[in-house]
């Protein structure tokens, strides 16, 4: 037997079957348009609402496009003005590094005056290892000075015109400066061979010197218009030449001339003009 409460449940589902399928009836015969347009009325400003809020960025409806390209405009604006700032911050920053260069440069070598000089260009053709500089006979630069970056040696100044300058760097095979090992005191000459495939080289080394790998290797001072002390490089291999019972010490260099973007050109006094321009 049914209880009290399963019977009320039966009835209630009978009650909404009726009712569902009269309403059903009702409205496959139109007779429910009256109730249809007053609801429609209520929910149509809540279904526009989210209508407009899904069909575009804005609030109540799509964003207007010429909002969106002024917009677009202004990023581009802010970002333009961001890039040359950052580019500008460069400049400086190099320039900072360069003038730190000198100073620390003109600390460790008081006596010597430094000109400092950012690199320009270097051989198009890629036969030669030289660069150009943006300083020249203008501000007292001459053929055989030496050039450092920032206390390491360079090359040397090959030929100058007024306001750019030719500078031959130490692993040309046209370059030769006098050099002394800084430990063992052995000194030779050093010359470049990067267009026999090397680097550097330190010749003409007495056979009893005794050179340790890793030694550094200075100018002498015996080179014309190059001052002693500067670094050259260090020595990673020894060969004894026992024809010529003399030491060749292969060099390796102290900084990447591939990377050199500004240079100190010392200058020397009692030096006779010069008129070779530069090329």
């Amino acid at each position: 037997m049914l209880t009290v409460s399963q019977r009320q449940t039966l009835v209630l589902v009978f009650l909404f079957v009726v009712v569902s399928a009269g309403l059903i009836m009702l409205d496959s015969q139109n007779r429910l348009d009256w109730l249809r347009s007053p609801a429609s009325q209520v929910f149509s400003p809540v279904i526009w609402v989210f209508n407009q809020a899904g069909s575009g960025p804005g609030v109540f409806g799509s964003a207007n496009p010429s909002n969106v390209e002024q917009e677009l405009e202004s990023v581009r604006q802010e970002r333009d003005e961001l890039l040359a700032e950052n580019a500008e911050l460069r400049l400086l920053e190099e320039e900072v590094e360069q003038l730190r260069n000198q100073l620390e440069f003109q600390e460790t070598y008081p006596d010597l005056e430094p000109v400092p000089a950012n690199v320009i260009s270097e051989d198009p053709r890629g036969v030669e290892r030289i660069i150009i500089i943006d300083q020249g006979r203008d501000a007292g630069i001459r053929t055989g000075m030496a050039v450092v970056s920032p206390e390491f040696f360079v090359g040397q100044v090959t030929s100058v015109d007024d306001n750019r300058a030719r500078v031959t760097l130490v692993l040309d095979a046209a370059a030769q400066v006098g050099a002394i090992t800084q430990n063992s005191g052995a000194e030779g000459v050093v010359y470049g061979r990067w267009q026999a495939g090397g680097l550097i080289e330190l010749r003409h080394i007495d056979s009893d010197a005794e050179i340790e790998e890793g030694e550094l290797v200075i100018t002498s001072g015996r080179t014309a218009l190059v001052p002693p002390g500067l670094i050259i490089g260090q020595v990673s291999e020894v060969e004894r030449d026992m024809q010529a019972d003399t030491q060749t010490a292969r060099l390796t260099p102290m900084l990447d001339f591939r990377t050199l973007k500004s240079v100190t050109v010392i200058l020397s006094e009692d030096i006779e003009e010069e008129v070779e321009v530069v090329e």
